[in-house]
């Protein structure tokens, strides 16, 4: 076998290295004909009949052989077997009749033969035959089946092979066969889909072969399940063993138990290079190597910062920090009691304080209102007043009217309206006797002089009242004025008199 330098940097030796130089042992368990009752004279073909998938010796043969022993067993199946040997569809047909005449021997010993094969078929999983027609490809899962007969005539071997046939139905015998090979490949599995990507060995590929179990590798890289695909394989001779031999390497093939999909498909290395299928030189392995002992004097530091903090925790507990630690929560715990009995408490005062100010607000309502309602009655009355104090000086004739201009005068306005009602009333008296000697010229003029006196006088009062320092009366000039008028006027009506307006327009 072709040996690259990426194999022997990483040393290995396929010459030392027997199961992984150009063999590997083929494991399975052994399926006896019912030949528990072979010394009673029956015939082969009657003792088989029992086991339909398989043939009769004389069916195998063409004539019965009463010497005989028949055994039957599958001896691989297509796919990823539990020792990492991948078994290809195409390499296993092409390999599925090279079992026929090889010796059967007792545990590999070649110098005790006991049997040989003599016929080999492909089943499917159904135990039907497989026959693939010129040119086609053969399905993707199938299984080898070989027949094989034992010299049970020979007596230094009818005991052996009597144990073999004992063994075998208690399923405690196994056949395995060595199979030789001159190549293989890899085969990696895609966790994601799990699919088998077949990769040739190449001498840019063969850094992978260090990591096939067989070869005391992992048989893992980097995310990738590895496997070895072997190439052009030759079954040789078939050995009965009580167990394999070497259970790391041997292959225990039975139908349906395979360890890995059957789905394969060819890629090339640069295929998988997402999945990091790469080789790891020197220079990589010490960087590595550097991290690992950076990582050891890291860990080495945390112990001892681990044991620092295990004895400071150890006088910890000697100094009863326990005992003050749960004293302290017995306070906190009280604390926070008394803050949430504090808290309940404000919470009730807040409510009652709302409360309290809600009624506030409604009293002050209250109180506004009567207080509104008080200064109208006192204003009624005040106008009430005021209307007897004026009816005492002159006849008013429409109360109603009248109160309502007594309601918003001032008190000083409203003795200026009474002082110049009263004046008015000493003159119409006067005026009054003057008529009664004089023609109506002199009452004429008279009335006139009266007017003029009566508005002298008014003028004056109104002068008066804005000489007042109240607040009410603090008008500018032009304003003064025009209410000076307003209640001339007024008290003009109050009075019943007309301004010389009306007069003249008599």
């Amino acid at each position: 076998m072709r040996v690259y330098q990426a194999e022997k940097d990483a040393g290995i030796d396929f010459q030392m290295n027997k199961a992984g130089s150009s063999s590997s042992f083929v494991t399975a368990r052994v399926q006896v004909g019912n030949i528990e009752k072979h010394f009673d004279g029956m015939s082969v073909a009657d003792l088989v009949k029992a086991t339909p998938t398989v043939q009769s010796v004389e069916e195998l043969l063409g004539q019965e052989q009463p010497d005989l022993a028949l055994v039957v067993a599958i001896l691989v199946s297509t796919g990823w077997n539990l020792n990492d040997d991948v078994f290809t569809p195409e390499e296993v047909w092409k390999a599925r009749s090279s079992p026929l005449h090889k010796p059967m021997n007792d545990n590999h010993q070649a110098e005790r033969i006991l049997g040989h094969i003599v016929q080999t078929r492909a089943l499917d999983k159904s135990g039907d035959e497989v026959e693939v027609a010129e040119g086609d490809s053969p399905p993707t899962e199938f299984d080898i089946e070989v027949a094989g007969v034992l010299y049970r005539a020979f007596p230094e071997l009818s005991e052996r092979i009597d144990e073999i046939i004992t063994k075998a139905k208690a399923g405690e015998m196994f056949v395995s066969m060595e199979a030789w090979f001159p190549d293989f490949g890899y085969g990696l599995i895609d966790s994601a889909t799990g699919e088998v990507k077949l990769i040739e060995r190449t001498e840019k590929t063969a850094f992978l072969t260090k990591h096939l179990r067989i070869y005391g590798g992992s048989g893992e890289y980097q995310g990738y399940k590895v496997g070895r695909v072997l190439k052009d394989i030759i079954f040789g001779a078939q050995g009965f063993v009580d167990t394999p031999a070497n259970p790391e390497s041997v292959i225990k093939v039975a139908a349906g138990k395979m360890a890995a999909s059957r789905s394969f498909v060819t890629a090339e290395l640069s295929d998988l290079s997402e999945g990091g299928v790469e080789d790891v030189d020197e220079k990589q392995l010490q960087e590595l190597q550097a991290k690992l002992e950076e990582a050891q004097a890291g860990l080495e530091s945390k112990a001892k910062e681990v044991a620092e903090l295990q004895k400071a925790a150890e006088e910890v507990q000697a100094k009863d920090y326990e005992g003050q630690l749960a004293a302290l929560n017995t306070k906190v715990e009280e604390l926070t009691a008394s803050v949430t009995e504090a808290s309940e408490k404000m919470e009730a005062v807040e409510a009652a304080k709302a409360e309290l100010q809600k009624q506030l607000d409604e009293v002050t309502q209250r109180a506004e209102k009567s207080d509104a309602e008080l200064d109208e009655i006192r204003q009624n009355e005040t106008a009430r007043d005021r209307l007897v104090k004026l009816s005492e000086v002159k006849k008013v004739d429409d109360e109603e009217a009248t109160l309502a201009e007594l309601r918003g005068m001032t008190d000083e306005t409203f003795e200026a309206v009474l002082k110049y009602a009263g004046e008015a009333k000493s003159e119409e008296v006067v005026d009054g006797e003057s008529e009664e000697k004089t023609d109506a010229t002199e009452t004429k003029t008279d009335d006139a002089t009266a007017r003029e006196k009566e508005a002298e006088q008014a003028e004056a009062a109104l002068n008066d009242v804005e000489e007042d320092d109240s607040a009410e009366f603090n008008a500018s000039e032009d304003v003064a004025k025009t209410e000076a008028d307003q209640w001339l006027s007024v008290a003009g009506a109050l009075c019943g008199r007309k301004d010389e307006k009306d007069e003249g327009g008599e």
